[in-house]
């Protein structure tokens, strides 16, 4: 008789345990039967406030992997809380987009909207996963003048910019992302006492850093972020590849608007290989993001 109650109590453990295990695992594995799985990386895409179209969007979102989203609105009112709401429902995070070059010597604009933001966070249930920035140097009117020494001077300006928001105190609980170009790498700025290439300060500063790596081809992409790959990476930050599928008014190898969906997405496929062969499968530091929902939903299949 004691041997069979010691035999029922083992079996009811082992039937504990498992049950335990399946239910952690199907938590940590699955969503909700209407979601798609979460993806072994981020994916993310840039929404410059198209408002028409929301839940075909969302739903093309879902379908496609996309687990965060930057999404470009003023209005802090209700229709971001709705909108954030049926993002998350999907499992995907929101991010504040804003961006604009005259902050690089003017901060006070980004301050301004950086108040309407925390008040937002603090004021609506459904809320910005942080920050993304689109400050690009390159925009700044001096830039075209092609004076060298005057476009150090942007960049300084804009590694003092990142700096300093970066180290704002109102700021600290807020995640910062920002978007750079590929070829930061060919300026060495002095900044702070140090003098080393652009792109390794706002790598410093930022939480994430969006390289702007716009080509068409697998290995170009990585080409264009090996080194701020391999820097981020030294860092334990994290670093997202991103390509573009708007028509371009440089060159068609900066874009997949001509080739289509399932051509980038093999050759997004072919990145992760080539990423996987230089770190290790195991490599989580990076992600994909895709410039921009509206043209990438209506590029060709």
């Amino acid at each position: 008789m004691k041997k069979k109650n010691i035999f029922i109590s083992i079996v009811i453990i082992v039937f504990v345990v498992g049950l335990v295990v399946g239910i952690f695992y199907y938590h940590n594995t699955y969503r909700d039967k209407n979601t798609t799985p979460t993806p072994l990386f981020s994916l993310g895409v840039w929404w410059w406030g198209e408002n028409e179209n929301i839940d075909e969007y969302l739903e093309f979102a879902k379908q496609n992997g996309i687990n965060e989203i930057y999404y470009s609105n003023s209005s802090f009112d209700e229709s971001i809380n709705e909108f954030i709401s049926k993002a998350n429902s999907l499992n995907i995070k929101v991010y504040f987009l804003c961006g604009d070059y005259i902050w690089i010597e003017d901060e006070s604009g980004f301050y301004d909207i950086a108040e309407k933001y925390l008040e937002y966070q603090q004021t609506f249930e459904n809320t910005f996963s942080g920050i993304h920035l689109d400050v690009e140097p390159h925009q700044h009117p001096d830039w075209k003048e092609n004076d060298e020494i005057r476009k150090r001077e942007i960049l300084a300006s804009y590694i003092n910019f990142v700096y300093n928001i970066t180290n704002a105190d109102k700021l600290k609980d807020t995640t910062l992302d920002f978007d750079i170009p590929f070829w930061l790498d060919d300026y060495i700025i002095d900044f702070n006492g140090e003098e080393k290439e652009a792109y390794k300060y706002i790598i410093d500063y930022a939480d994430r850093v969006f390289v702007m790596s716009y080509r068409d081809n697998a290995e170009r992409i990585f080409d264009c972020a090996q080194n701020e790959l391999e820097y981020s990476n030294n860092l334990n930050k994290k670093l997202f590849l991103c390509v573009e599928t708007s028509a371009s008014s440089e060159t068609e190898s900066v874009t997949f608007y001509e080739e289509g969906k399932e051509y980038m997405y093999q050759e997004l496929e072919t990145l992760k290989d080539i990423i996987s062969s230089n770190y290790g499968e195991q490599f989580q530091n990076y992600g994909f993001s895709i410039h921009h929902m509206k043209s990438w939903y209506e590029l060709i299949d």
